[in-house]
C-alpha cells in the first residue's frame, strides 16, 4: 500500500462518516443538514460520491456543524457531537453561511470561547524566511501512557485552552498540551505540540497516529512500504511497533514543540 492508497483510504473513511452523520442526525436529509451548515448542495453531493476529501474540508464541515474534532476520521459509531450537545443549538452565521455553535453551560470549561482557526488571521512578523506569524487553537491534551499510546482529550467545539503563535502555513494546524512525563525527554510535560494535519510527514519526523481501535501515539515515523508503518519511541524506552496501514485513520506531522513558559503560548 502507498501514500497514495492511505490518502484514498482516509476520503473514503470521511466520505463514509459524513454520511453516517447525515443518515443519523438528519434524519437522512442532505437539506437540512445543508441549511444548518451552508454547504453547497453540489459539493455536499459530490463529497458523497468521489470528489477530493481531505482533512482540511473535514476540519472545516467539522467546525461549521460544531462537530466534535476529528469525528469524520473516527470508527463508525463513533460520536459526533459532545455528550449533551444537540444540533439545535447551532446557528447560522448571516454574513457567511457559516454556523456558530453554542455549548451547554453545563460543557463550558473555565477557559475562554476561543476564535474559530483563519489562516488569513496574522499578528507580528515571523523570523525572515519563515512567513508570516500566526495563532492556532490548543484544541485538547495529549496524556503519555506507560504503554506508549496516549489518550487526547478533546475539548469541545469552539472552547479551547489558550493560542500558540506559529509559522506554520497549514490551516487546519492546531496545538496540543502534553501530560504526563512518558514522553521525555524529547517532549517535557506541560509543553505544547504543533501539528499539521495537511503536511505529508516523512520518515524521522515525529508524528501524532491515531487508529482504527481508537488508541494514539505520538510516534517518530520510522519507514512506511509494504502495506505496513513502523513507528519508534520518542523516548527509547519502549520498542518501534509495526501496523498495517489499514489500521491507520490519519497521521498527522509535529511539526514544533513549544517548551513552558514560552512567549509562543498566550492562555487566551
Amino acid at each position: 500500500m502507498t501514500i497514495k492508497d492511505i490518502r484514498k483510504q482516509e476520503a473514503d473513511r470521511r466520505r463514509a462518516r459524513l454520511g453516517e452523520l447525515i443518515r443519523d442526525h438528519f434524519e437522512g436529509s442532505q437539506k437540512a443538514f445543508i441549511d444548518l451548515t451552508g454547504i453547497n448542495q453540489g459539493e455536499l453531493s459530490s463529497l458523497l460520491k468521489d470528489k477530493s476529501f481531505g482533512s482540511l474540508k473535514a476540519r472545516a464541515i467539522e467546525e461549521r456543524a460544531q462537530l466534535l474534532k476529528g469525528s469524520l476520521e473516527a470508527p463508525e459509531g463513533s460520536p459526533f457531537y459532545p455528550p449533551g450537545y444537540h444540533k439545535s443549538a447551532i446557528t447560522k452565521l448571516p454574513d457567511s453561511g457559516q454556523s456558530s455553535g453554542i455549548i451547554p453551560e453545563t460543557l463550558t470549561s473555565p477557559s475562554r470561547s476561543i476564535k474559530a482557526l483563519d489562516p488569513r488571521e496574522a499578528t507580528v512578523s515571523a523570523p525572515m524566511g519563515l512567513g508570516t506569524w500566526r495563532e492556532v487553537a490548543v484544541v485538547g491534551e495529549a496524556q503519555g501512557g506507560p504503554d506508549g499510546y496516549i489518550s487526547i482529550n478533546d475539548y469541545p467545539p469552539g472552547y479551547g485552552h489558550g493560542r500558540l503563535k506559529t509559522y506554520s502555513e497549514d490551516p487546519a494546524a492546531y496545538g496540543l498540551k502534553v501530560r504526563g512525563d512518558s514522553m521525555r525527554p524529547r517532549i517535557k510535560s506541560g509543553e505544547h505540540i504543533i501539528c499539521e494535519p495537511s503536511i505529508e510527514a516523512q520518515p524521522a519526523d515525529d508524528v501524532v497516529v491515531r487508529f482504527i481501535d481508537g488508541k494514539v501515539v505520538v510516534k517518530e515515523l520510522l519507514w512506511i512500504r509494504d502495506g505496513e508503518i513502523c513507528l519508534g519511541s520518542i523516548n527509547n524506552d519502549v520498542q518501534p511497533i509495526t501496523r498495517s496501514l489499514s489500521t491507520v485513520v490519519y497521521i498527522h506531522r509535529v511539526v514544533a514543540i513549544i517548551p513552558r513558559g514560552s512567549g509562543m503560548y498566550s492562555p487566551d
